[in-house]
C-alpha cells in the first residue's frame, strides 16, 4: 500500500527505488529526548570530486559549529545503498541515510521537477540554473522534498554533464553511432543516447574506472570535474566533447525526523555549515565565470594530450534535433506546466530574492528554504 501511495506521488522509477529499499535496515532511532550519537552521510563518490570535497567540509563545519553534538559519519561511494546511487533519495527518505550531499540527476527519478535540469540543452548556462534552483521550480522542488520528509540545506553545482571516449573526436550524432557510452542507471538518458546512435551502458560511478581501463565501454558522460578529479584522461578517454548538454547542480539535505529532533540553534548552524561548504566547495558560478572555468581546464587538458571538441552554436543544434523527441516526450513526463515554470525562471534570471536570509548565506551560495517550527529546546525530541 506504501508503495502504491508513493508511485501517485513521484516519478515511476521512485516505486522501484522505494520497492528496493523496503525492508532495509532501519536506521538507528533517535533516542528519546536527545540526539543520535551519530548520523549517516551518503554521498556517491569520494573527495575525488565536488560531492566528496563539498560531504567532508559540510562534515567538519557541522562537528565544529555545533560543538560535537551534530556528529557525522561519512558513507562515501553510495555504500548505504549498495552503490545503486539512483536508490539515495529513497535511502534518505525512509532514514536509511540520515543525510545527502547528492546531485539533481541521480534524484530526478524520485522528484519529478528535478528531471528538468537533465533535459538535454534545456538550461542554457549557469545563470539558469541559479535562476530555476531560486525561482519558482526551486519553491516547488522543496515543497515536494518536505513532504517526502527531505529538508534542502543549500544548493551548488558540479557543472554541466560532458562527453569523453576513446575512438575519435566527436562532432555530430554520426560520430556516437555504436558508441557504448556509460550513462546513469535512469529512463531519461537512456533515451537520450539512443536517439543520437549510441549505445547507453547503465553503470554506478563506482564501476566506471574499472569498465574504463577493461574496455568494457567505449566513453563517459559525467561534469569536467568528475573527468579531471578521476584523471579518465589517463584511462584511456582521450576525446572530449564540450557540449553542455544537461546541467547537474548538487544540494545538500537531511531527513525531515532527524532535522526536527534538533534545536533551532543547532539547525541554524548545520544549515550555514551546508552553505559554507558548497560556497567553499561547489558553488554555482555566473555564467561567465563557468566558461573562464571550462577555457582553464579544456587549457590544461590539451597539453596533457586530450583532444578536446567545443561545439560551436551550429554543431549543437545538429544534436538538438537530434534529441528533440526526447526532449518533448520528457516534457510531456514532466509536465508542461513545470517546464513553463521553468522557462519563465530561466527567462526571469539568477538575479531573485535568495530564499533564506541573505545577510546568513555566502553570495556564492544559493541557500534553500528553511524549515518551520523547529524545537526550540536543545534536549526537544519529535512528537
Amino acid at each position: 500500500m506504501k508503495t502504491a501511495v508513493l508511485c501517485r506521488i513521484f516519478l515511476p522509477g521512485a516505486c522501484a527505488a522505494a520497492a528496493l529499499l523496503l525492508h532495509a535496515p532501519v536506521a538507528k532511532a533517535q533516542s528519546a529526548g536527545g540526539y543520535k550519537a551519530e548520523y549517516s552521510l551518503s554521498f556517491v563518490s569520494d573527495e575525488r570530486i565536488a560531492i566528496g570535497r563539498a560531504a567532508k567540509r559540510w562534515r567538519e563545519l557541522v562537528m565544529e559549529k555545533t560543538e560535537g553534538r551534530v556528529n557525522i559519519r561519512m558513507y562515501p561511494n553510495a555504500s548505504l545503498v549498495k552503490g545503486e546511487q539512483t536508490r539515495e533519495a529513497t535511502a534518505v527518505r525512509q532514514g536509511v541515510a540520515d543525510m545527502a550531499v547528492a546531485s539533481a540527476s541521480n534524484w530526478s527519478s524520485q522528484f519529478r521537477a528535478l528531471s528538468i535540469f537533465s533535459l538535454p540543452f534545456f538550461v542554457p548556462d549557469m545563470n539558469g540554473t541559479a535562476a530555476l534552483i531560486r525561482g519558482d521550480v526551486g519553491k516547488v522542488i522543496r515543497e515536494n522534498m518536505d513532504k517526502a520528509g527531505i529538508v534542502p540545506l543549500a544548493w551548488g553545482s558540479s557543472g554541466y554533464r560532458q562527453l569523453s571516449n576513446a575512438l575519435r573526436p566527436v562532432q555530430a550524432p554520426a560520430d556516437l553511432k555504436g558508441m557504448r557510452i556509460r550513462v546513469i542507471g535512469l529512463p531519461q538518458f537512456m533515451d537520450f543516447f539512443k536517439a543520437l546512435g549510441a549505445e547507453p551502458v547503465q553503470m554506478n560511478l563506482t564501476g566506471l574506472p574499472d569498465a574504463l581501463q577493461k574496455k568494457a565501454i567505449d566513453g563517459q558522460d559525467n561534469p569536467l570535474s568528475v573527468y579531471t578529479g578521476f584523471k579518465f584522461n589517463e584511462m584511456g578517454q582521450k576525446f572530449l566533447t564540450i557540449w553542455d548538454y544537461p546541467a547537474d547542480p548538487i544540494f545538500i539535505a537531511v531527513n525531515k525526523n532527524v532535522w526536527n529532533n534538533w534545536s533551532r540553534a543547532d539547525q541554524q548552524q548545520v544549515r550555514e555549515a551546508a552553505e559554507q561548504a558548497i560556497s567553499e566547495t561547489a558553488p554555482i558560478p555566473t555564467a561567465q565565470a563557468a566558461g573562464q572555468a571550462v577555457d582553464s581546464m579544456v587549457g590544461e587538458l590539451s597539453k596533457a594530450g586530450v583532444q578536446v571538441t567545443r561545439l560551436t552554436n551550429e554543431q549543437k543544434a545538429a544534436f538538438k534535433n537530434a534529441s528533440a523527441g526526447v526532449v518533448q516526450a520528457w516534457s510531456d513526463r514532466i509536465g508542461q506546466d513545470l517546464i513553463d515554470m521553468a522557462n519563465a525562471d530561466i527567462k526571469r534570471g539568477p538575479n531573485l530574492p535568495p530564499t533564506s536570509d541573505p545577510a546568513a548565506a555566502p553570495a556564492s551560495a544559493v541557500p534553500a528554504s528553511p524549515n518551520p517550527n523547529p524545537p526550540a529546546d536543545a534536549n526537544a525530541a519529535p512528537q
